[in-house]
């Protein structure tokens, strides 16, 4: 498929004579997504699990078989393992002011990648600053890489939380998730894989990578 051919699923694209860069930001939508929304509207739009009334139980269905459907796309093993926010930043927020804030304590130490997004960053940091836990992060060279030796000497047995971007928005790295999973694991500590700039391109597979 060429260029010509990816732009015609952009209805902005061919109203306007413009290349668009700013993807790493926000993306522009595919017909596909703006038919599917408008679908909804024209004929879903209810409160889902909140109504006995025909509409709402169809917004219900509506809204599960997505959950399902997003359960199948990453290979998850339950749909109820899905669980929807406005976007990756509240997703990442939601996890650092609950699971992170519960968790940690004094000395406990937060690994992330000096490329992460503020959405990966200043939720960790609050919460460094509240426990009382170190942020620690891995550092690239010069091919924008982190190395296996970088992750080894940061991910330490006093870590608890390993919290990375899967490909950055600013550099184009693709990390190397599946061996950052692998030895955080076997230093005990939960990884946390802010997938929003590579699931659209990249086949993820959560049973696989054991997030």
């Amino acid at each position: 498929m060429n260029i010509e051919e990816i732009k015609k699923d952009f209805p902005i694209l061919q109203n306007k004579e413009i290349t668009y860069l700013d993807s790493g930001a926000t993306t522009q939508k595919p017909i596909q997504v703006i038919k599917a929304i408008e679908e909804y509207y024209e004929k879903y739009n209810a409160n889902p699990h909140r109504g006995a009334y025909s509409l709402s139980i169809e917004a219900t269905e509506a809204y599960e078989n997505t959950r399902k459907k997003i359960a199948k796309f990453i290979n998850a093993k339950q749909p109820e393992e899905i669980i929807f926010s406005k976007n990756a930043t509240e997703s990442l927020n939601l996890t650092a002011y609950s699971y992170g804030i519960e968790n940690l304590k004094k000395d406990d130490e937060i690994v992330i990648s000096i490329m992460e997004h503020h959405s990966n960053l200043v939720p960790w940091q609050k919460v460094c600053k509240q426990t009382g836990a170190k942020l620690n992060y891995m550092y690239i060279n010069n091919e924008f890489e982190i190395t296996e030796e970088e992750i080894e000497s940061k991910i330490t047995d006093k870590t608890k939380i390993v919290s990375i971007t899967h490909v950055s928005n600013v550099l184009g790295t693709i990390n190397n998730i599946e061996k950052i999973i692998k030895y955080a694991h076997k230093r005990g500590a939960i990884v946390i894989v802010d997938a929003s700039q590579s699931i659209p391109h990249i086949k993820i597979d959560v049973e696989k990578l054991r997030l």
